[in-house]
């Protein structure tokens, strides 16, 4: 696990001039795993260092943790929620980042129960307890909006309690100490390979379609250093097409770079094929493009913004939707981010990686 504590980080990172290898630091709202494997292939197949940056990642709890560091500049990129920017906005107080990229077409948050569990709906959860990773991550805006959609009051109806992520986790739900689990698909997924028998409840199409994580950068990264945000996501999208073409290596490449969390002697055979699974387990919303279009990675779905909006205006989370998108996002680097990517050469080069 790569974590950093970030107040070695102030100090105005986002106003530093690209050259050579500077370094890059890189947010995440929780603790990085192998399902980012993709970001240490890309640094082994040297699609960062092309871009003149090296990496640092950093973990914290939460986007709303998150977005005031990238909004201080002590984090480059931040991979968040967008859902407590749009609140900072309704409530006329705008943070200084936009979304530069899109990452997650579709949403990734779920609920889930044990397989036995009686719960079938979500509107079953009226009197439960809930079990989210964190109070302060970002997607809980949308969730309490989902159980709204329900007549479920959040901290009313439903108790909401903080279990963090793992073993630990997963545990409280199997003990009973909390009913269902609301986190992301690749920590259910992990829970399925351990062996534990889960069940989705279904969600609301309403909610289902709305896009999930993105890319966020300060204002001054976006105005000053523009370059820094294209070559980041052009590397991180060729990243992605390699690991795609082989995830063995890609999960190999993540045991390198975090020596920790290679399996022992005589096990690597059989994590490698589960972890070449955890890889992959955002394909579904990263690749979530609509039949026959340009893949034009980072494009937030049309109109998406605005549905988003709606539906937590709908559902009592914001008093407005009538806000000045510009003050959230920009699609402005995005083709330059695309160019010159050859999906071809890209597949070649990561089937040859071992």
């Amino acid at each position: 696990m790569l974590s950093f504590v970030l107040m070695t980080l102030a100090g105005g990172l986002a106003a530093a001039p690209a050259s050579a290898q500077q370094r890059v630091v890189v947010g995440h709202p929780a603790p990085w795993n192998v399902q980012f494997a993709f970001f240490t292939f890309g640094e082994q197949l040297g699609y960062f260092r092309e871009e003149g940056m090296v990496l640092e990642r950093v973990g914290v709890t939460g986007s709303a943790v998150l977005l005031p560091q990238v909004a201080a500049g002590q984090v480059h990129f931040g991979y968040a929620n967008p859902d407590l920017a749009i609140i900072a906005l309704a409530r006329g107080e705008p943070m200084p980042v936009r979304f530069f990229m899109n990452w997650l077409r579709s949403q990734t948050f779920e609920f889930v129960v044990p397989e036995a569990s009686p719960i079938r709906t979500l509107a079953d959860l009226k009197g439960k307890k809930l079990g989210v990773g964190a109070l302060t991550w970002g997607n809980l805006p949308l969730s309490r909006a989902m159980l709204a959609s329900q007549n479920i009051a959040w901290q009313r109806d439903v108790e909401v309690l903080p279990v963090g992520l793992g073993a630990a986790a997963w545990r409280r739900m199997q003990t009973g100490e909390v009913d269902a689990l609301n986190l992301f698909v690749g920590e259910h997924l992990r829970m399925e390979i351990a062996g534990i028998k889960i069940r989705r409840l279904p969600m609301p199409e309403a909610f289902r379609s709305l896009f999930s994580n993105g890319w966020v950068a300060s204002e001054q990264t976006l105005r000053d250093n523009p370059r820094l945000a294209i070559g980041f996501g052009r590397a991180m999208i060729k990243s992605w097409i390699a690991c795609k073409a082989n995830p063995e290596a890609c999960a190999r490449s993540w045991w390198a770079a975090v020596p920790a969390s290679r399996p022992p002697a005589g096990q690597e055979a059989a994590e490698l094929a589960t972890q070449s699974r955890v890889v992959m387990t955002d394909r579904v919303q990263i690749d979530d493009f609509p039949a026959g279009a340009a893949r034009q990675y980072g494009q937030f779905p049309d109109g998406s913004w605005q549905r988003l909006i709606d539906v937590m205006r709908a559902e009592g989370q914001i008093q407005r939707s009538d806000l000045d998108l510009s003050r959230l996002t920009t699609g402005e680097h995005l083709a330059e981010i695309n160019r010159g990517i050859d999906p071809a050469a890209i597949e070649a080069a990561a089937r040859a990686a071992r």
